[in-house]
């Protein structure tokens, strides 16, 4: 009996202990490692700053120099030697030198030429000088020829005439008469003929000089044409050596090869004024942007701007608006445009030269500077709450936001002025933190009035001690 009394009384305490551990230590541990604990909903802040507030949008955009130097190949044929990209070069230096064996062949055969052709103008100049002296020669005879005939003439008409007196006088016969009549009209045809075929000597004459005259023109424009293909040769071959007409960093054209597209080397073949490289001058530097139609309204000349080249992220240059296409085009879809939308080309000159830092095709980053305000307090757009046509923000004041009632002013693509409701430093929820996160991003438009009234009240700041 006794031993059945112990053994329950063991039992008893057994129990008792196990009751004590598990409010003493049990309870505790259950709560603090399997009760669900409630997470507060995190509310992100930021405070109202105060200083220059800027307005303006920003754009991509590329650098560029405001003048870029063509150098073009004057001749067909291989690159020998090719000058490094990316080197900066003066006036004068050598770019690049040209294979002149093929136009050293022309300018052999094309020497020859002219030189058969120079024969051939001395040749026609002296078969002129001998057809002169024919032609005189011919031309005289003719005129000798035609003198005698008139003086024949002369003495023919002198004895007609005395034969007309002797025949009046009875001394002499009619027939006698008509004899010498006969001879006067033979000689008159012999002057007559003479005298055409003088003229017509004349004319002969002009004719085959007039054809070598033309003769010796034809064969010295064939010398001139093989003297201007010679001298186009030489020059070619003077200008197979190119060199840089202005300073500025050299920038290697590309080619298309079957591999692709790759800058020009040596070895390669080009064709005449196929461009070999550009020299942009880097002491004066531009960017160009394309500024959607939406922002185009926004833009006007001398407008100010930064500049941000991502090769330099620690570094600010600054620029002004010079120049803004008049119609919006749409770029091309190879060229990275989106199809269906138009831009406007705009130039902004930069201020800054820095030759060693500025380089074509960088990628800018441009803020447009459309207006300031020297003094405000601002605050992300994003704080601001708008409800039945009034502005809110919400104002820390010690554990709990309070809703508060602003006025706004200028902004931007990020912040808004706040003219009144807000002073510097302080603390403004990103959110309205009387509304659940998932109901603040669906945008619920028109609250009921039970969240009307929760908005009054002000909300406790997770994490904060109660004051």
């Amino acid at each position: 009996m006794k031993h059945k009394i112990k053994v329950w009384v063991t039992r008893i305490l057994s129990v008792a202990l196990l009751v004590v551990a598990a409010q003493h230590w049990g309870l505790p541990a259950y709560k603090q490692y399997l009760t669900p604990k409630k997470t507060a909903e995190y509310i992100p802040s930021t405070k109202a700053l105060e200083g220059k507030f800027i307005i303006s949008f920003r754009q991509i955009g590329t650098l560029q120099a405001e003048r870029s130097v063509s150098v073009d190949s004057a001749i067909n044929g291989k690159i020998i030697t090719l000058i490094d990209d990316g080197k900066v070069v003066s006036p004068g230096d050598q770019l690049a030198v040209m294979d002149v064996t093929e136009l050293e062949r022309q300018e052999y055969n094309q020497n020859l030429e002219y030189e058969n052709r120079l024969a051939d103008v001395d040749r026609a100049k002296a078969e002129l000088v001998l057809l002169k002296e024919q032609n005189r020669t011919d031309q005289e005879q003719q005129e000798a020829q035609l003198k005698f005939d008139k003086n024949e003439l002369i003495l023919a008409e002198q004895d007609l005439t005395k034969k007309i007196a002797l025949l009046e006088e009875k001394l002499i016969t009619g027939a006698q008469v008509d004899q010498a009549e006969g001879v006067v009209r033979s000689k008159e045809l012999a002057v007559t003929k003479g005298e055409a075929q003088l003229e017509l000597k004349i004319k002969e004459i002009e004719s085959k000089e007039n054809q070598k005259d033309a003769d010796i023109r034809n064969v010295k424009y064939r010398a001139d044409m093989a003297k201007s293909n010679l001298d186009r040769t030489r020059r070619e071959m003077g200008s197979a050596v190119l060199t840089a007409p202005a300073p500025g960093l050299v920038v290697i054209r590309t080619t298309r090869t079957s591999e692709g597209r790759r800058k020009l080397q040596e070895g390669d073949s080009v064709h005449q004024r196929q461009t070999i490289c550009t020299l942009p001058n880097l002491s004066s530097m531009q960017v160009k942007v394309q500024v959607g139609e939406s922002d185009a309204p926004k833009l006007r000349i001398d407008m100010p701007a930064l500049i941000r080249l991502e090769a330099v992220p620690d570094k600010v240059f600054h620029g002004t608006v010079q120049d803004i296409s008049s119609l919006a085009t749409e770029a091309s879809p190879w060229e990275g445009g989106t199809p269906g939308k138009k831009n406007f080309e705009v130039i902004i000159a930069v201020e800054e030269s820095d030759p060693k830092t500025l380089k074509p095709g960088m990628t800018a980053d441009v803020e447009f500077i459309c207006d300031s305000v020297e003094k405000a307090v601002y605050l992300p757009i994003e704080s601001v709450v708008e409800r039945e046509g009034k502005t809110y923000v919400f104002v820390k004041e010690g554990g709990r936001y309070k809703r508060t009632q602003v006025t706004t002013g200028k902004n931007n693509d990020n912040f808004i002025c706040i003219t009144k409701g807000v002073k510097k430093e302080q603390v403004v929820a990103l959110r309205d933190p009387t509304r659940d996160l998932e109901q603040q991003e669906a945008g619920s438009a028109f609250p009921g009035k039970e969240e009307k009234e929760e908005e009054k009240k002000p909300v406790p700041i997770p994490g904060a001690a109660e004051e």
